[in-house]
């Protein structure tokens, strides 16, 4: 039977984490943006994701959530969420019509 881990005794993102995930996200944006210009707009997900993985992941050890979610870049945070996941869904529309429409 498993055992229930408090937040605040939960681990961090490891290290490859902290900095890989936002490396690969913005070096995808970049190559979007090499590939198909910036007035397409598929480089902007990945750059929106890649920031508030930074953002997220700078959380210090031993903070509390809830402590995390009072301060100001929170809401930059889940505003590059919401572009992020509003840019892919956009992204697999674009697809579905190029490929089905």
């Amino acid at each position: 039977m498993e055992e229930m881990v408090p937040v605040s005794q939960a681990r961090s993102v490891g290290g490859w984490q902290r900095v890989g995930l936002p490396c690969l996200f913005l070096a995808n944006a970049v190559l979007s943006l090499w590939a198909d210009g910036f007035r397409r707009f598929e480089w902007l997900p990945w750059a929106s994701m890649g920031l508030a993985w930074l953002i997220l992941s700078a959380r210090k050890n031993g903070e509390p959530f809830l402590a995390f979610l009072r301060k100001p870049r929170t809401l930059v945070t889940y505003a590059l969420l919401v572009i992020g996941i509003v840019g892919f869904g956009h992204n697999l529309y674009l697809m579905y019509l190029k490929d089905f429409g």
